[in-house]
C-alpha cells in the first residue's frame, strides 16, 4: 500500500515538473522604408470663410475663392513635373459647395527627400495645409519576417533570464500566440510645419527621414523543468 501511494506521488510530481512553463508576452516593431506615399494638399477654407451678420459663411464667394487657389495650386503641380490625382471624384459628389469636399491634390513621392522639396516650394503658398495620406510599402513578407526574428531573440533572452532567477532549465517553444495591436499614433519632429499629425496612421517621422513601423504583439510560452 505505502509502495502505491508511493508511485502515485511520484507519477504527481513527474507530471508537474513535464507541464512546468514560462510564458512572455513580447511586443516589438520594426521600421520599414515605404515603396511610395501619398502627400495630401488641401485647399484651406478656413483661408476664405467670411460670417456674414447671421453667422453664415458666404458659400459663393467661398467657393469661387477656393477654386481660383485650386486651378493655381493645380498649375503649380503640374509645371513642377508632380504626378498627382484630386483628392475628390467629380463623378460621385453630390453637392457643389467644396466645402463638403477635400479640395486638393494629392501628390505621390518616392521618398523623404522628395517630400522635403515639394513642402518647400508650398510654403510660398498661404492657403493650403498638407498632409501625408496613403503609404504603400513592399514586401510585407519579408519584413514581417525580420520582426518575428526579433520577437523571437527578445523572447529567448527574457525566459533564459527568468529561468537563471528561479533556478530552472529553459526548454523550446511550445506556444507562440499573436495578440491584437492598437495602431499606434505618429510623432512628428518640431518644424515640420506641413505634416499634419494624423491619428491611426502607422508611421514616423526622425532626420527627416520618413519610415514605416511594423508593431506586433506575441506571447511565447517555453517548456521550463
Amino acid at each position: 500500500m505505502k509502495k502505491l501511494l508511493f508511485l502515485s506521488l511520484l507519477f504527481i510530481n513527474f507530471g508537474f515538473a513535464q507541464s512546468g512553463f514560462i510564458e512572455i508576452e513580447i511586443r516589438d516593431s520594426i521600421r520599414i522604408k515605404p515603396k511610395k506615399f501619398e502627400y495630401h494638399v488641401q485647399i484651406s477654407e478656413s483661408k476664405f470663410a467670411r460670417l456674414d451678420a447671421n453667422g453664415v459663411a458666404g458659400t459663393d464667394s467661398t467657393k469661387i475663392k477656393m477654386r481660383e487657389k485650386y486651378q493655381e495650386l493645380e498649375v503649380l503641380l503640374e509645371n513642377k513635373k508632380y504626378k498627382t490625382r484630386p483628392l475628390n471624384n467629380s463623378e460621385f459628389q453630390i453637392h457643389d459647395y467644396a466645402g463638403f469636399w477635400k479640395l486638393g491634390f494629392a501628390v505621390e513621392l518616392q521618398n523623404s527627400k522628395e517630400l522635403e522639396k515639394l513642402t518647400t516650394e508650398l510654403k510660398t503658398l498661404d492657403y493650403i495645409s498638407g498632409s501625408v495620406g496613403e503609404i504603400e510599402y513592399g514586401d510585407t513578407e519579408l519584413s514581417e519576417k525580420r520582426l518575428f526574428s526579433k520577437i523571437l531573440a527578445k523572447a529567448k533572452r527574457k525566459g533564459q533570464m527568468i529561468a537563471d532567477l528561479t533556478g530552472q532549465k529553459l526548454g523550446k517553444i511550445i506556444e507562440l500566440k499573436e495578440g491584437k495591436d492598437l495602431v499606434e499614433n505618429i510623432s512628428i519632429p518640431y518644424g515640420a510645419t506641413y505634416l499634419s499629425s494624423l491619428q491611426n496612421k502607422n508611421w514616423d517621422v526622425s532626420k527627416n527621414i520618413l519610415f514605416g513601423h511594423q508593431w506586433k504583439t506575441v506571447m511565447i510560452k517555453f517548456s521550463a523543468e
